[in-house]
């Protein structure tokens, strides 16, 4: 049985299945083209994997663990540096590295002749003398070196009445400081001053003979900051 004729189109080439030919209903033309690629096929979407959450929350607690891991190894780490930096070898060591403090400065000293102030009295020094004994309660006291007075002016610029006491006062020598040798036979052992009054009160210290003093330390009690006045 003959089978019917496709109508006219574009057909393989029967030659050549690479191309197309044209077929005009009863013959073969000379009539060519390029073959048609076939269609792509359909997007079809990728199956979704099982257990992705399910293997993120694995990572992340892995990453967790990790770190807590590592913090637990610099705790140590840090806690065996702290042991060695505190054992007395390391303390010895790092005391010898330490440098050496500086002294501190001592507070300017004014010049001889002016008025310094500490908590509420001001002070000027009238002159100074030296001597080998001093009255004492029953008789003459005698200097284990030299005794040095120091004769203040002393003046209550605040608004009640204070009590000036000669052995809060200091004297400065060489850069060491002396304590004021007193006795309750002194004048000056123990005065009050009123508000806006002056004495003028007498300081000894013993000191080495010949020493030259550099200043005197004015203290309005024994636990005030003190000023330095030049002598």
């Amino acid at each position: 049985m003959t089978q019917p004729s496709p109508g006219a189109g574009w057909f393989p080439d029967p030659s050549d299945p690479s191309r197309q030919r044209y077929f005009d209903g009863k013959i073969w033309t000379e009539n060519y083209a390029p073959a048609v690629p076939p269609p792509p096929p359909p997007n079809v979407p990728a199956p979704k994997k099982k257990g992705g959450a399910g293997r993120i929350i694995l990572i992340a607690g892995l990453v967790v663990f990790g770190l807590v891991v590592i913090g637990s190894l610099g705790d140590s780490d840090d806690k065996d540096a702290a042991s060695k930096s505190s054992s007395p070898t390391s303390i010895a060591k790092a005391v010898e590295r330490a440098p050496t403090a500086e002294p501190e400065t001592r507070d300017a000293v004014a010049p001889a002749g002016s008025a310094v102030r500490d908590g509420k009295f001001e002070f000027q020094v009238l002159g100074v003398e030296r001597s080998t004994s001093k009255e004492g309660l029953f008789s003459p006291e005698q200097a284990k070196g030299e005794f040095f007075i120091v004769h203040l002016r002393v003046t209550n610029i605040g608004d009640d009445a204070r009590s000036f006491s000669a052995s809060s006062q200091h004297l400065i020598v060489n850069g060491n400081k002396y304590d004021a040798t007193t006795s309750i036979s002194d004048e000056n052992w123990l005065e009050d001053i009123n508000p806006g009054l002056s004495i003028e009160a007498s300081v000894t210290f013993d000191i080495p003979p010949g020493a030259v003093p550099e200043a005197i330390e004015c203290h309005d009690s024994m636990f005030s900051g003190g000023a330095l006045l030049a002598l």
